[in-house]
């Protein structure tokens, strides 16, 4: 423990650095983002250490222990972003999962940057970046982990929850790739545009503001996606 103690630590200056240039970089690019970033806890290093023991996983090879998460306000700006983390060489991609989602609908794009603590020694920091639309979805899984005490998150629970979370990001993802979500800030300007490619939908002319069009949308998903799951309401 006292090892583990220490190498968590000596991740703690080289995530500020890289935070801090993060922070300057994406500011320039998406005035609305929204930075975090975090250690990763003791106990979750343990159970991580535990649970990929069988592969070899080490304190030295764990690539997580520090890590920066990139909250964008649409697709465009993570193309934006990617590409100018490239041309700085400050991280490499590791995984895309926006491209190429989980099995379970998780969308994120996963990067990995070598830093410099106060020590001189290089630290891996991860970074996530996703959209506002694919943190949403990210959140509601944790939530509803933690509320009916599964862990969804690591790919396990009720296939109910699974079917319903995998159905929840595809429908995401169309409304992600629509031109109006990536052209404009503006929640009414998107609903504008919005109903009007859908003017001739019966269930949509008597909406008035965006709030009940999000209304509407979920109701649809619930009833037309999902069916009769009285499990899933209740649980709700």
């Amino acid at each position: 423990m006292e090892i583990l103690s220490y190498w968590r630590t000596s991740h703690a200056s080289a995530l500020e650095y890289a935070f801090d240039l993060l922070e300057n970089i994406t500011n320039k690019i998406d005035k609305y983002a929204l930075l975090a970033k975090r250690l990763k806890r003791t106990p979750s290093i343990v159970n991580k250490l535990k649970r990929f023991n069988s592969k070899g996983m080490q304190l030295s090879t764990m690539q997580d222990i520090g890590g920066c998460r990139i909250i964008l306000s649409n697709l465009k700006n993570v193309d934006r972003l990617i590409k100018t983390l490239k041309k700085e060489r400050l991280f490499e991609l590791r995984n895309d999962y926006i491209r190429n989602p989980k099995e379970d609908g998780y969308k994120s794009i996963h990067l990995i940057g070598k830093f410099k603590n106060s020590e001189g020694e290089l630290r891996s920091i991860e970074l996530q970046i996703r959209t506002k639309v694919q943190h949403s979805w990210a959140t509601a899984v944790e939530i509803v982990d933690l509320f009916t005490n599964q862990s969804l998150k690591s790919n396990s629970g009720k296939t109910i929850w699974k079917d319903f979370f995998k159905h929840t990001s595809e429908q995401f993802a169309l409304l992600e790739n629509s031109l109006y979500l990536n052209s404009s800030e503006n929640n009414n300007l998107i609903f504008r545009d919005f109903l009007e490619e859908f003017k001739n939908e019966d269930y949509l002319k008597s909406t008035k503001t965006f709030d009940e069009l999000i209304n509407k949308v979920n109701s649809f998903i619930l009833g037309n996606i999902l069916g009769n799951e009285k499990e899933l309401l209740e649980n709700c």
